[in-house]
């Protein structure tokens, strides 16, 4: 791939305008009302990607979820994140965009879905995408510190988790659903994602269908530069950055007097355009099955056992102008995670675990610049807290075996 063209200048959502108008008139209307003693206590923040999920984490985390996320809410998940504390992204055109924390990127920077690997080729090249539409997501988390050992000793950066609830995590009475249309904007988006979630108490079923649709973005008008120093015509948009993206997954979840147990089904449809060059076309496709469960047992020494499984099915096409594909990535592959919390020791909290991973990776045509691989890793790890005088005390410990 050729260098892609400079970022284009930001433009005002509708979105954006309309929630900074609700905000200055909410402000306008607070200054003639007397002002409203401060809230003793802030209400607590769960974080799921830190296994002690009920206490404290000593490692600085940001979280998204409702309105905030909404207003922030972009094409990709680099996009949505970027800004907040510590976290940037990288910037292939609008379609393509990684998270950066602390200057770290690529495989330094593990991006999880509901808690398992995407599996993906996006850490090879800024080009690639990642596969999880912030559109359909409900909370995301940026985790850094002890905590993010618990997912690969190549997660010196962080761990940033989006979370669906595709598997539901708690008992449903009824039926509930939501819907979200988005439309404007620089590159004319077209997206509406809409989730109905319904159960008895003892089985819930969630189901969810997106979509997402752009034309070229416009920016100020400019004349491209080839690599070869050739200056184009001038024009207003950034050539061959469209997108098309669709996807949808059904779940449900079975609760019992201890625990519960999961299953979920979900596939990512995605076709943009590579902004470096005017005529190929990226294919992507991502087919996930994922297990999950929970067993709690207040009396034992392991309090609480959770484990998931994954099982992944990911394929990356380049096609040229001619309609021929010139590049095949594909990665297929098995995830299993096992994590158990023990009883207090003391004022020492924690939890223990295995993972397991089995994965094979392929790319073939005329830019396979990494050669096919199959990996099998298996990894034991440990987190322990305790409070001290000065706060929290974090450490954890971890130890892999690749094969």
């Amino acid at each position: 791939m050729r260098s892609p063209p400079s970022p284009p200048s930001p433009v005002l959502r509708p979105s954006t305008l309309a929630a900074a108008l609700g905000l200055a008139l909410s402000g306008a209307a607070q200054a003639q009302s007397a002002p409203e003693p401060p809230p003793t206590a802030l209400a607590p923040v769960v974080v799921t990607a830190n296994p002690l999920r009920n206490s404290e984490t000593a490692a600085p985390v940001s979280v998204l979820a409702g309105d905030a996320l909404v207003l922030r809410r972009g094409s990709t998940l680099g996009e949505t994140l970027n800004g907040l504390p510590g976290v940037s992204s990288s910037y292939f055109g609008p379609n393509a965009s990684r998270p950066v924390i602390r200057g770290l990127d690529g495989e330094r920077v593990k991006v999880l879905s509901n808690g398992g690997a995407s599996l993906d080729a996006s850490t090879l090249s800024f080009d690639h995408a990642v596969p999880i539409d912030p559109l359909i997501v409900d909370r995301i988390e940026v985790l850094r510190g002890p905590g993010a050992l618990l997912y690969g000793g190549s997660a010196v950066g962080g761990v940033v988790q989006a979370l669906d609830n595709r598997i539901p995590q708690e008992p449903l009475q009824g039926v509930s659903g939501a819907a979200e249309a988005r439309i404007g904007g620089a590159e004319n988006e077209r997206a509406g994602a809409a989730l109905v979630e319904t159960g008895n108490g003892r089985l819930a079923v969630h189901a969810d269908v997106f979509r997402r649709d752009t034309s070229d973005l416009r920016v100020p008008r400019h004349a491209p530069v080839e690599a070869d120093g050739t200056v184009l015509p001038e024009t207003r948009t950034v050539r061959n950055s469209a997108s098309e993206t669709r996807g949808g997954a059904v779940g449900g979840s079975l609760f019992f007097d201890r625990g519960r147990i999961g299953l979920s089904a979900d596939t990512y449809d995605n076709r943009y355009g590579a902004v470096a060059e005017p005529d190929v076309l990226i294919k992507m496709k991502r087919d996930h099955l994922g297990l999950s469960g929970e067993f709690k047992s207040p009396d034992a020494w392991l309090r609480t056992v959770r484990a998931q499984f994954n099982s992944t099915r990911y394929r990356h096409e380049e096609v040229e102008g001619d309609g021929s594909v010139g590049t095949t990535f594909q990665t297929s592959g098995q995830e299993l995670r096992v994590e158990a919390d023990h009883a207090p020791l003391g004022t020492l909290r924690g939890t223990l675990g295995v993972q397991l991973e089995d994965s094979d990776f392929s790319a073939l045509g005329d830019e396979a610049f990494v050669p096919s691989t199959h990996t099998r890793r298996g990894a034991l790890f440990v987190l322990e807290q305790r409070p001290w005088s000065g706060g929290l005390l974090s450490a954890a410990r971890g130890s892999s075996t690749p094969g």
